[in-house]
């Protein structure tokens, strides 16, 4: 039996001994990977509680803030990450819908939260923009700084998108000016021509900062613009990869990683039986994306010390399938992602666990040098007709 959140009755493995969804366990059969033998390695607890671990200096720790898909479920928001580095840092990695409510429940204060990198514009991977965005005033007083890439046309790129997405929020600009800072209500988009890749410049940094460099490099994904992100820092490393349809090309982008981190679905018949579209259809949208057994020959090219697969619908029928296809072409160490599984990669070792955060959470104060311009602007000239405002009940 579920119930809200938590399975608290049943059986809690699948029938190939598997954890269940919604038992606050890892669905792996490898929740510790050791990359270095003979060292002593860090002991962590068996669940990840927000603000109760502090990051080593040489550590990272990624959250998957949205597993799902455009169709969001309450126990799956759609696609999402965070990464915090143990100098600080923090980036998050598309902000699906969902995904900021498990963000905030992370207890980090949203002006820590000013680095977004977009993978495409699919509205499954950016549809929280504005919630993430609307941490100004009340707690980020700083702008949201946004990675990601151009489009086919100028239209169809990340800065033309930025700039809709502030005049889409223009009455809730405006609406707040005097009443709290408006210095965070300012977006700065950092588009990166993908124009400019080809096999003899197969990726691009696009983020050097403090030893951290991120790169960007293209894959297969409906049309122009989709890309992944390869971070590297202190010697260790991760990707991203959006979503898309497995090619040897972002394999090697990503060979040696710590952690590849890459989309995986359902295979065409369930998906149409589970989400009740034509089966002619979900072959199309299928072709798109990532099956299992796909994963496992990416896995294979790329090498890293664990695989990561999100964007998946989880059911309790539905995890031995996704197990069952890797394993006919990959026996490497794998996850299949749930929100809030936590991941954390040092030199010694990589864990994965899953956060148990409250979800009446309050958000936390920003750190003494993340507060910004907290000068209050003059109010909007879009006032409240004199008529209206002479009804205000007044206190004494």
């Amino acid at each position: 039996m579920i119930e809200g959140y938590r399975r608290v009755s049943g059986p809690e493995v699948t029938p190939d001994g598997y954890p269940l969804p919604l038992t606050f366990k890892p669905l792996t059969k490898h929740p510790v990977v050791v990359k270095k033998e003979g060292l002593e390695l860090k002991q962590y607890p068996e669940r990840f509680f927000p603000g109760k671990e502090e990051l080593g200096a040489n550590e990272i720790r990624l959250t998957c803030i949205g597993s799902g898909n455009p169709i969001v479920r309450r126990a799956q928001a759609a696609t999402g990450w965070l990464c915090e580095l143990g100098n600080g840092d923090k980036f998050v990695f598309d902000v699906g819908g969902g995904s900021v409510a498990n963000l905030w429940s992370l207890e980090i204060s949203p002006a820590e939260l000013d680095k977004l990198f977009l993978s495409h514009l699919h509205l499954d991977h950016v549809g929280d923009f504005h919630v993430l965005f609307d941490g100004m005033g009340w707690a980020r007083n700083t702008p949201l700084q946004v990675w990601g890439p151009s489009g086919y046309s100028e239209e169809m790129g990340t800065a033309y998108f930025c700039d809709l997405m502030h005049k889409a929020a223009l009455w809730h600009i405006e609406s707040k000016r005097g009443l709290v800072p408006s210095s965070g209500a300012v977006i700065n988009a950092h588009e990166f021509d993908v124009s400019q890749l080809s096999p003899d410049n197969p990726r691009m940094l696009v983020y050097d900062d403090d030893g951290v460099k991120i790169y960007a490099f293209p894959v297969i994904h409906c049309i122009y613009g989709s890309i992944a992100y390869r971070l590297e820092w202190n010697g260790l490393s991760f990707t991203f990869h959006g979503d898309g349809s497995p090619s040897s090309f972002e394999a090697e982008q990503a060979q040696g990683v710590d952690v590849f981190m890459h989309e995986c679905f359902l295979d065409p018949v369930t998906f149409s039986k589970k989400a009740n579209i034509p089966l002619e259809f979900t072959k199309l949208i299928v072709g798109e994306h990532t099956t299992g057994d796909k994963f496992g020959q990416l896995m294979n090219i790329a090498k890293p010390k664990l695989g990561v697969a999100y964007h998946y619908f989880l059911d309790d029928d539905t995890i031995d399938p996704f197990f069952g296809l890797y394993r006919q072409t990959c026996d490497m160490p794998i996850v299949l992602t749930q929100d809030l599984m936590v991941i954390n990669i040092t030199p010694e070792q990589i864990v994965t666990r899953q956060a148990w955060t409250n979800p009446l959470h309050w958000p936390s104060p920003a750190p003494p040098d993340k507060r910004g311009d907290t000068e209050l602007a003059t109010r909007s000239k879009a006032a409240m007709p004199q008529w209206i405002k002479e009804t205000l009940i007044r206190s004494d």
